[in-house]
């Protein structure tokens, strides 16, 4: 019970900093580190980048983004092990999309021939029931929801003026998509000591199209990172 409410205590602590500075999270993040890790539950920094696609959309390229946060793991059994993470900085979404009307004559009139992107700005939840052949170190396996929060939506057109001279056009999409993401995410990870290197596809389940558009769009993401345990001994 005691480890259940230090995880819940992290993810509400978590979802506060959403807005905060990186550095401000970091002062948190070792604070919390050496005092609530233990010999069930430790928790810790995950630092990677988000390889994210939009399917659904003509021309989708896979676009990288950096991800962010904070991450937890309570041991509480031999080979079973729940991890959760809380992620303010983890983006998705494509480039290299065509072009997609907006209504606007105005805007419209300058988009033909250009090149889009889309970029979405997520607090990413995942939590996942993990496997582990060893409990303290070698290799985890994991599969759990994911519950991704939109905070913020763009499209930016690379244009190009009749003289040949290119610019950018960006159009703030958030209050036109879903605001939850749900997906569902395999994990496999491999612990040392001090640190683990993970890998994670979500395959989104949220249909995220405009308002208005025909066809349906999934997010599908691959994420590589690298976790680093805090308050914990070498």
């Amino acid at each position: 019970m005691r480890a259940t409410n230090l995880v819940l205590g992290c993810v509400l602590l978590a979802l506060s900093l959403e807005s905060t500075p990186a550095s401000a999270q970091v002062l948190i993040g070792y604070l919390l580190g050496g005092k609530l890790s233990s010999e069930t539950f430790q928790m810790g920094f995950e630092v990677g980048a988000n390889f994210s696609t939009l399917d659904g959309l003509a021309d989708a390229k896979r676009t990288n983004q950096a991800v962010f946060g904070l991450f937890g793991d309570w041991m509480f059994s031999e080979h079973v092990h729940l991890a959760g993470a809380i992620l303010p900085f983890a983006g998705r979404g494509a480039e290299g999309l065509a072009p997609i009307p907006t209504g606007d004559p105005a805007f419209d009139s300058q988009i033909p021939g250009s090149i889009m992107e889309r970029k979405m700005n997520y607090v990413e939840i995942p939590v996942l029931l993990k496997w582990a052949p060893h409990r303290k170190e070698g290799l985890r396996v994991g599969a759990g929801p994911s519950f991704g929060i939109v905070t913020g939506a763009t499209d930016r057109y690379a244009a190009v003026s009749p003289a040949g001279t290119p610019y950018t056009l960006e159009r703030d999409v958030e209050d036109k998509l879903p605001g939850l993401d749900m997906g569902i995410s395999l994990d496999a990870e491999w612990r040392f000591k001090m640190l683990a290197i993970a890998v994670r596809y979500t395959d989104g389940l949220t249909d995220m199209r405009l308002e208005g558009s025909s066809d349906a769009v999934h997010s599908r993401v691959l994420t590589g990172t690298g976790r680093i345990y805090l308050g914990k001994k070498p």
